[in-house]
């Protein structure tokens, strides 16, 4: 950008009508300089994770209802503690038990209901 001015005043960029670049270096730590944070509590979060899936995974045999509903709760904590994956999981299995127990049980009911009632 070359701008020559004829106001002799006026700032002028060029340095004998050649541009004049500015470089910097870059003014950020080395890598070395950072800190990797690990989390002490890992293994109790894997452990809320696997809690979560026990309990949803038992809800499928017995009380569902109650079982799925402990599967979600621990799921979502563990989600939000680091076990994504684990709690994705939990919070999967325990809503399909749940309500497909509730809708079962609705279906089953009015079934037994229609054959008193024809």
């Amino acid at each position: 950008m070359s701008k020559e001015y004829k106001d002799s005043n006026r700032y002028d960029d060029s340095i004998g009508k050649q541009d004049k670049a500015e470089y910097a270096p870059e003014l950020t730590a080395d890598s070395r300089f950072y800190r990797k944070e690990k989390r002490k509590d890992s293994s109790n979060v894997s452990i809320m994770g696997y809690l979560a899936i026990f309990a949803s995974i038992v809800s499928l045999f017995t009380y569902p209802v109650t079982f799925g509903v402990i599967g979600i709760i621990l799921g979502v904590i563990s989600i939000y503690s680091g076990a994504k994956t684990l709690g994705y999981w939990a919070v999967g299995i325990g809503i399909v038990t749940s309500v497909g127990s509730l809708f079962f049980r609705v279906a089953l009911f009015s079934y037994m209901f229609s054959m008193f009632y024809r």
